[in-house]
């Protein structure tokens, strides 16, 4: 005979022969997870928060991660294959905002709980998304330049990836703090691609075709380095006000040194831990929501506090990377 056995996280049954008698063993939980590449280190803290929940609150449940590389294409041929396998639930860290859209609508037609972490698609079948609010991060970045350059200050910024969500999202945040502050120039911006090269040569072409800058903020930390850059080799450090996003360790000394005047604080590693938290949650049946968690701003003043908790937060991504 048969029978239901609970394990962990959810129930399963595999028929299995003991002393010619069938009884059920467990089903081995399985959650997919894909995310954008592992060369960023904020995606690094992501994912290391995920196998830091899993192992405390759920060994018993397996994290499959893949990364796409960046490559849109490449995201969907992972999830095409997870839906294949017939996974428990599927975690998306999207690399592009409607491209993603075909991988969770692919995940949710084969009825598998779909999840997105730090960014978006334009799919409205996900199960529930985990991150922070993008316009907030935006928004929070440009007032506290303007609160520094004033009213009349010429400003610019460093584009990430064109449509990707959080280069979307931080895009209208901007342009909701210059709304409001109609004394304050934008010069000019365009895209670093995440990239701290690609950045630095940009604002070095600015700064050579005499473009005459206050501020210059930044999507990312790994950007905001190249820029950093490219104002030491133009003999300006200190007099373009430099902003960037993720706390990144290195930009955290730039603060301290006062080359930089702020960056925004996102919890990398919170969002790892509850989008598995809410994956687990949804293969037990139970009902799950989208999951904020808020940007904080970092600036001289408070720069011990996010010191500390980059400490930390470093030292678990060296555990898995």
């Amino acid at each position: 005979m048969s029978k239901w056995i609970r394990s962990g996280a959810v129930l399963g049954i595999v028929l299995v022969m003991c002393g010619g008698l069938a009884f059920a063993a467990p089903k081995q939980v399985v959650i997919g997870i894909t995310m954008q590449g592992n060369q960023s280190g904020f995606v690094q803290y992501i994912t290391s928060g995920m196998w830091e929940w899993q192992k405390k609150n759920a060994p018993n449940v397996k994290l499959d991660v893949v990364f796409a590389d960046d490559d849109a294409a490449k995201q969907l041929s992972q999830v095409e294959t997870f839906i294949a396998k017939k996974v428990d639930a599927i975690i998306i860290n999207p690399v592009d905002k409607v491209q993603g859209a075909t991988a969770v609508d692919a995940a949710a037609a084969a009825k598998i709980p779909v999840f997105t972490v730090n960014t978006i698609t334009t799919s409205k079948k996900v199960t529930a998304h985990v991150g922070s609010d993008d316009v907030q991060s935006g928004y929070l970045q440009m007032n506290r330049i303007i609160s520094v350059v004033g009213e009349k200050g010429k400003v610019a910024y460093v584009d990430a990836v064109l449509g990707h969500s959080a280069q979307i999202g931080r895009s209208e945040g901007y342009a909701k703090s210059l709304k409001e502050h109609k004394g304050v120039t934008l010069v000019v911006h365009d895209t670093g691609n995440w990239s701290g090269d690609e950045s630095m040569k940009l604002v070095e072409n600015w700064l050579q075709t005499g473009k005459k800058i206050d501020a210059i903020a930044c999507m990312a930390d790994c950007q905001l380095i190249g820029v950093v850059t490219a104002i030491k080799n133009a003999n300006m450090a200190g007099k373009i006000i430099l902003a960037g996003m993720d706390c990144d360790p290195l930009v955290m000394g730039y603060i301290k040194d006062g080359i930089v005047d702020n960056s925004i604080w996102q919890d990398g590693v919170g969002q790892g831990s509850n989008v598995v938290r809410l994956a687990v949650d949804a293969i037990n049946g139970k009902k799950v929501a989208d999951f904020y968690l808020p940007y904080e701003v970092c600036t001289k003043a408070n720069l011990d506090h996010y010191m500390t908790l980059a400490k930390d937060r470093d030292a678990l991504a060296k555990k898995y990377f």
